[in-house]
């Protein structure tokens, strides 16, 4: 059996925790994982994946970071990368990030090995704790085993006792449908539209509909800044005007 190096899950959650993310748990990789190796060519001894819930000290770090202040394209990308990279640097190992590929590596199933989190009616994964007021931004390989890894809880999808389902109907245009794709390119049309100015303003009906993590609903702001994001996005492949 492998021994802890020394290095303990709490002091990476403290470290983490003061850049404005969250630690979201962590697992020791099998083959089955598809966790690549190390630039260096060995095999990760332990996964940590991290993220953010709501808004809270994540936003207040990123709107406090130059990326923000630049007219970058991504900022809040290039912002993660650049603390998740010096991160990773100082505990001695190597950041991947959702965004990086293709190929795309399954940050989803990752993300599912360290923490409960359940696919939902529209898609997105949903916490029994957040709801989907959450994101994956890295994880950190390590070439040691980390001691004190939370236990992976045994909670529910919360969808299973959900009877009404409201994320399903809260959609003006109803590009969430279950057991079919997102239609991304209606929900971006309805945003940039005068009919959609709560959409933009105020973020994702469907996701405000869902009553699971109401608390970490995102400010205003900051979802008006991913909605911006994402119609932009989509202005940039020609597909809405």
């Amino acid at each position: 059996m492998l021994k802890p190096s020394g290095l303990h899950y709490q002091e990476i959650e403290s470290k983490v925790l003061k850049l404005g993310f969250l630690a979201r748990g962590g697992f020791t990789p099998s083959s089955e994982d598809m966790v690549p190796n190390l630039s260096c060519g060995g095999q990760p001894q332990t996964v940590i994946v991290l993220g953010n819930a709501g808004s809270s000290d994540f936003w207040q770090s990123f709107i406090q970071s130059p990326e923000y202040l630049s007219n970058s394209l991504d900022p809040m990308d290039l912002w993660t990368r650049r603390v998740m990279d010096h991160l990773a640097d100082e505990l001695g190992g190597e950041a991947l990030f959702p965004s990086d590929g293709p190929p795309y590596q399954p940050f989803q199933r990752w993300s599912s090995r360290a923490e409960s989190l359940f696919p939902s009616p529209i898609g997105l994964y949903v916490s029994p704790v957040w709801g989907t007021w959450h994101a994956l931004r890295a994880v950190i390989l390590l070439p040691v085993v980390v001691g004190g890894l939370p236990v992976l809880s045994q909670q529910q999808n919360p969808c299973l006792n959900c009877a009404d389902q409201p994320c399903l109907t809260s959609c003006p245009v109803e590009a969430f449908v279950e057991g079919q794709l997102y239609d991304y390119v209606a929900c971006a049309k309805h945003v940039v539209s005068e009919q959609g100015n709560d959409c933009a303003a105020s973020g994702c009906l469907a996701r405000r509909g869902c009553p699971v993590g109401q608390n970490f609903i995102l400010t205003p702001e900051h979802a008006a800044f991913h909605m911006t994001a994402f119609t932009n996005a989509r202005r940039r492949s020609g597909e809405i005007f």
